[in-house]
């Protein structure tokens, strides 16, 4: 009988693994609270029809959710939503006409994010 092993929660790239999949979860929420806007951003961004776009999105964000935060093929959830994020964060700076601040509606916080799943991934084993 295979016995439940539990992260270490004193690692310090377990920690950033939860929190990076943990923070999908707003974002997989507004695809569902405020549908005209991300249908607008994904428009806008260029990537279209949307609707195939925002619900290739959706899965991607949910799987890597679901990776990072119960520690399942850690390693390819962590590749999948960092570039993701560098994704969402070129399409960011695409629509906020070149800014860099996330609070102006720029890519800072999108790439940040990735960067740290990618890290993440590169900690992890394939």
């Amino acid at each position: 009988m295979n016995a439940i092993v539990f992260p270490d929660l004193t690692d310090a790239i377990v920690q950033l693994r939860i929190i990076c999949g943990l923070l999908f979860i707003p974002h997989i929420i507004g695809q569902f609270t405020v549908k005209d806007a991300v249908f607008a951003f994904f428009e806008t961004a260029g990537l279209k029809p949307a609707w195939i776009f925002v619900r290739t999105a959706l899965v991607v964000q949910t799987l890597a959710l679901l990776g990072m935060v119960l520690g399942i093929y850690v390693f390819y959830a962590a590749w999948l939503g960092g570039i993701f994020m560098i994704c969402a964060g070129m399409a960011a700076f695409k629509v906020s006409k070149g800014r860099w601040f996330w609070n102006l509606g720029g890519c800072e916080f999108h790439m940040f994010w990735g960067l740290c799943c990618i890290i993440v991934a590169l900690h992890s084993p394939a």
